[in-house]
């Protein structure tokens, strides 16, 4: 099992970064509010169905980097799913920062930042 974390750590990190975009949402409560209030499809991205996904991607992507699963499509699933969730995300707070008229938030830049190291290693990576 160390072999393998050693050898899938990026993975790893991924997964710890998922599982903390939950907690995110958990401690952070009603992160895409507007001011006045007003409904949107944002609203419901942080609520817990959204957060137990992220919960299951962030599990995936644990569950491959600890015992180097070699089942069919396994990896490829899992980078899509990661790479869809964290696609997902940084449209949604580009969309809130947008929609409040605000620069470019930390939260927008940090989806990006993990989306396109996920996206380089995907296309760079020696597997």
């Amino acid at each position: 099992m160390l072999y393998h974390l050693k050898h899938n750590r990026f993975w790893l990190w991924k997964a710890l970064e998922t599982y903390g975009l939950g907690v995110y949402f958990l401690i952070k409560q009603n992160t895409f509010v507007f001011e006045p209030p007003r409904p949107s499809l944002l609203d419901i991205f942080d609520d817990p169905p959204v957060i137990f996904i992220l919960a299951v991607i962030g599990t995936f992507a644990l569950v491959y980097s600890l015992w180097n699963v070699n089942f069919s499509y396994y990896k490829p699933v899992m980078t899509g799913l990661l790479t869809f969730a964290w696609l997902f995300f940084m449209v949604a707070f580009g969309l809130h920062d947008f929609a409040i008229q605000r620069y470019v938030s930390f939260e927008s830049m940090y989806a990006f930042f993990v989306l396109a190291s996920t996206i380089f290693e995907i296309v760079m990576g020696d597997d």
